[in-house]
This record gives C-alpha cells, structure tokens and sequence, in this order.
C-alpha cells in the first residue's frame, strides 16, 4: 500500500527502513532519500512505526 503519494514510497519501503534501523518519522524519510513535502503522510509512518515497535516486543518476549 502507498503511504506517501509525493515521493511514491509503500509501507514495506517504510518497514525496511525501519528493519534497517530509521526509528522516527525524520529518519525515514532520510532513509528513503526522500525529502516531507505536504506531510499527510506522517501519520500512517507514526502507526507504521508503533506497529513495528509492537511486533519487535513479542519477538522478543518469545525468545
């Protein structure tokens, strides 16, 4: 799924960069290369991000 129309960027570009270790929206976006334009993005990054966060716990846990 696209999250940001203005650089043309999904949510698996998102969850690579955050896999590769980007941990804010800002660093995402240096991540991709890409520069915020109009920022309505942002939001879907911000849950992107708790969700990853989320995931990365219970692994944890289960080891």
């Amino acid at each position: 799924m696209y999250v940001c129309l203005c650089n043309g960027f999904t949510d698996r570009d998102v969850k690579s960069a955050i896999a590769d270790g980007a941990q804010g929206v800002a660093n995402i976006y240096d991540s991709l290369g890409a520069p915020p334009q109009c920022a309505k993005c942002s939001i879907h990054i911000r849950e992107i991000i708790r969700e990853e966060a989320t995931v990365q716990s219970v692994e944890q846990i289960r080891k």
